[in-house]
C-alpha cells in the first residue's frame, strides 16, 4: 500500500514523542482505513515513539507492544523470535513495505529472524493482531506485522550516522534522497558489527535500502522499495543449552544474503474505482555449519551438519475497489505466490550408526493463491462493520475458505469498541515437507480461530489514551515430532497438537503538551495443550513495561524503558524441559542537540546490570552503552 511522501527537515530541539493522531492503516485489509474507525486489533508505533531511545535492532522497537512477547539468544548474533498472542513464531507474517520476510526452508517452520532486520530506513511499524487469512491467505494465521519504509523525499537531504560502543561495538549509516527528474528517491547504506557480548558470539551486517516513487499525475502512482542484507553471525545452536550448560563448546556459523524488492502501481481510473497492483520477489541464500548438540559429555542429541538453502518468492496481488458511497466501500482481488526451495548439504550420523555424510538435499517448489472479497461499510456515523473471506487453492491440499468479521462502535465520543472473529491457516513449511530425516509430504496445513473484544478511551487531543482488550485463540493440527514414532527412535514430523492461548492487552499513553511524556502496557497470557494440558514453551504468563520521556531543556532530554517478564517454561537438550526465571531490564538514552542538523547521543542497555536469561544457559548480555553522532542536512529544491 502506499504512504504519502515525508519531507524531512533538519534536527531541531528534541520533543517529546506524539503519535500521530489519525494515521491510515495499510496492513490487513484491502482497503487502506483510518486508524480512528479501524476495526482491527492494532498497535502503530511511529518513528517519533521509537526514536527518543536511538534503537539499533528490531526487538527493542517491539518490546512495548501489548500481546508481544520477543525472545533474543544471548547476544546480539543470537536468534530472534516472536510470540504473538502466544501463537508459534512462524504463524506471524513479517513484512517489509508488504513484501514477506518469513522463510519457509528455515528448521522453524516459516518464521522470520528478527536480529537480521535492519531498521535504518523503518517509518512506521503497524502490527495487527488476530488471524489474518481471509486477505492474506496461509501467510497470517495469527497476525501480521508491517514494517513500513520512509518514503521517497520531494526534497535533497543527506542523513550521516555514526555509532561505537562496548564489545566492539561500531555503526556507520549513510542515507540520501531527494528528486531526479519525476522521480523522489531515498537510499541507506549502513554496516553493522559487534563483538564478543556473550561468550563466543559475533555479528557483522552490511545492509542496502532503497525507496523510489514516480508521482506526476494525481490518478495513478508507481513505488519501487527493497532491500539487500548480507549477514555473518556466530553463536551456540538453538536448544545447546548456549555457553553456560552446553557439553560440546562449539559455535554454529550462520551466513546470510537477501535480497527483497516490490512494486506498487495504484491507479485511479474514476472518483469511485481504484486499481491497485502489487508484485514482490525475494531471494534468501544462507550457508550454515552446526557443530551438533551434545546431549551427555559423548552422546549426540543432534548431530553436526553443514549446509546451505535458497529460497526464492515471486508474489503478486491485484486488488480492485469501488466506492459505492462515501460510506459503502467494496473491494476484491486475487493473489498468487510462486516459491522454490533448495537445500544442499549432509550430517554426521555416524554416532547413530549411520553414514558421516548423510544427505540433507530437498528441493521443492509450490505455486498457490487465492481470490479475496471485502467490505468496508458505515451505516450510521458511529458504526463500522468489516466483513471479509477468501478461497486459497494450493498444490496437494484441499480448497480453503478463510472467513473474518470486524466491528467497530462508537459509545461515547471518546468511548470506542473494537471487536474480530476469524479463521486462518498456514501451508507446511518446505522444510517440513522436504527434510529427508523428518520431513513429511503428508502433513495438513495448521489451522487457526480466533476472536477478540476491546474498549479504547481516548480525550479529544489524544493527549491521554488507555485501552484493554480480551482474545482467545485455539490453534489445530500443530506440526511437530510423532511421539509413537519417537518411542521407536524415529523422526518424522506429524499433524499432532491443539493449543489454546487466551489472554488480556492493556496499554496506557499519556502524551501532554508539556515536556513529560509516559506510555505502559501489560499483558497476561494463557496457554495449554489440550491433548496434555502442559503449557507451550517460550510464553510468559506476565509480561510489561512502561516508556518514560522527559524534554530537560530545549536541547536535551532523557528517555528510558524497562521491561518486565515472568518465568516460562524452556527446552534444551542437555537439560530437556526446564523453567527459565523473570527478568526485569531498564535502558536509557541522553540526546544533546548542540546545533541545527546535529545530534549527539548516549545509550545504556540493560543498565542495571541486570543477570537474566532468556534463554535457559543463554545469558543476556551485561550492561552495554553506545555512543552516537547523527548530521541531518536537508534543503528545498
Amino acid at each position: 500500500m502506499l504512504m504519502e511522501i515525508v519531507n524531512l527537515t533538519p534536527i531541531q530541539a528534541e520533543e517529546p514523542p506524539v503519535t500521530t493522531l489519525d494515521p491510515i492503516i495499510v496492513t490487513g485489509t484491502a482497503n487502506p482505513t483510518r486508524r480512528s474507525h479501524s476495526t482491527q486489533s492494532l498497535t502503530v508505533i511511529e518513528r517519533e515513539e521509537y526514536m527518543p531511545l536511538h534503537p539499533n535492532r528490531l526487538p527493542s522497537i517491539l518490546r512495548q507492544v501489548p500481546g508481544l512477547h520477543i525472545d533474543e539468544m544471548g547476544g546480539r548474533a543470537g536468534i530472534s523470535s516472536l510470540y504473538l498472542r502466544g501463537a508459534d513464531p512462524n504463524f506471524t507474517l513479517i513484512m517489509l513495505d508488504g513484501i514477506p520476510l518469513n522463510d519457509a526452508t528455515n528448521q522453524r517452520g516459516g518464521s522470520a529472524d528478527l536480529s537480521t532486520i535492519p531498521i535504518d530506513q523503518i517509518e512506521r511499524v503497524e502490527i495487527i493482531r488476530g488471524p489474518l487469512s481471509a486477505f492474506y491467505g496461509s501467510e497470517a494465521m495469527a497476525g501480521a506485522i508491517n514494517l513500513i519504509t520512509q518514503s521517497a523525499s520531494t526534497t535533497p537531504y543527506l542523513r550521516v550516522l555514526g555509532e561505537g560502543g562496548r564489545f566492539d561495538y561500531l555503526k556507520g549509516l549513510v542515507q540520501a534522497g531527494g528528486s531526479v527528474g519525476p522521480f523522489f528517491t531515498n537510499f541507506s547504506l549502513s554496516h553493522t558489527k559487534n563483538g564478543e557480548q556473550v561468550e563466543d558470539d559475533r555479528f557483522s551486517q552490511t545492509a542496502v535500502g532503497w525507496n523510489v516513487s514516480l508521482d506526476t499525475n494525481p490518478n495513478w502512482n508507481i513505488r519501487w522499495t527493497g532491500q539487500f542484507t548480507d549477514s555473518a553471525v556466530r553463536n551456540f545452536p538453538e536448544g545447546s543449552g548456549g555457553p553456560k550448560l552446553a557439553f560440546l563448546q562449539e559455535t554454529e556459523k550462520r551466513e546470510t544474503q537477501e535480497f527483497l524488492t516490490g512494486f506498487t502501481v495504484s491507479l485511479h481510473s474514476s472518483d469511485t474505482w481504484q486499481h491497485q497492483l502489487f508484485f514482490s520477489a525475494s531471494r534468501r541464500i544462507q550457508d550454515i555449519d552446526n557443530p551438533g548438540i551434545l546431549v551427555s559429555p559423548t552422546a549426540f542429541g543432534l548431530p553436526p551438519a553443514t549446509f546451505d538453502t535458497r529460497y526464492d518468492r515471486l508474489q503478486s496481488r491485484l486488488t480492485e475497489t469501488w466506492s459505492i458511497t462515501p460510506h459503502w466501500t467494496f473491494s476484491f482481488g486475487g493473489q498468487v505466490t510462486h516459491e522454490r526451495g533448495n537445500r544442499n548439504g549432509t550430517q554426521d550420523l555416524s554416532s547413530f550408526g549411520g553414514r558421516p555424510d548423510e544427505p540433507l538435499d530437498f528441493s521443492l517448489d509450490r505455486t498457490f493463491g487465492g481470490s479475496f472479497v471485502e467490505l468496508a461499510a458505515t451505516p450510521w456515523e458511529k458504526f463500522t462493520l468489516n466483513p471479509s473471506a477468501r478461497l486459497d487453492l494450493s498444490q496437494h491440499t484441499q480448497p480453503r475458505v478463510s472467513p473474518r468479521i470486524s466491528a467497530w462502535y462508537q459509545l461515547l465520543p471518546l468511548l470506542h469498541f473494537r471487536g474480530a472473529y476469524g479463521k486462518g491457516f498456514k501451508l507446511p513449511g518446505l522444510s517440513s515437507l522436504g527434510d529427508p530425516l523428518i520431513g513429511n509430504p503428508d502433513l495438513k496445513p495448521e489451522t487457526s480461530t480466533g476472536w477478540d473484544l476491546g474498549v479504547e478511551y481516548h480525550t479529544p487531543q489524544h493527549e491521554f489514551t488507555a485501552s484493554v482488550a480480551y482474545f482467545h485463540n485455539r490453534f489445530r493440527d500443530l506440526i511437530d515430532l510423532d511421539p509413537d514414532l519417537l518411542a521407536q527412535g524415529m523422526f518424522q514430523l506429524t499433524n499432532l497438537d491443539t493449543a489454546i492461548t487466551k489472554g488480556w492487552e492493556f496499554s496506557l499513553k499519556l502524551s501532554p503538551k508539556g515536556p513529560v511524556s509516559l506510555q505502559a502496557n501489560l499483558t497476561y497470557l494463557t496457554t495449554r495443550i489440550t491433548e496434555t494440558g502442559d503449557a507451550l514453551r517460550n510464553r510468559p504468563k506476565w509480561r510489561g513495561g512502561f516508556g518514560l520521556t522527559v524534554q530537560v531543556s530545549p536541547k536535551v532530554s532523557l528517555s528510558s524503558k524497562v521491561t518486565v517478564v515472568s518465568s516460562r517454561l524452556d527446552f534444551q537438550i542437555p537439560t530437556q524441559t526446564t523453567r527459565v526465571g523473570g527478568y526485569t531490564k531498564a535502558d536509557a538514552t541522553i540526546t544533546y542537540l548542540p546545533v541545527p542538523g546535529w545530534r549527539w547521543y548516549a545509550a545504556l542497555e540493560n543498565l542495571s546490570n541486570a543477570s537474566y536469561e532468556e534463554f535457559r544457559g543463554f545469558p543476556a548480555p551485561p550492561i552495554t552503552f553506545r555512543l552516537g553522532i547523527e548530521y541531518l542536512h536537508s534543503s528545498t529544491n
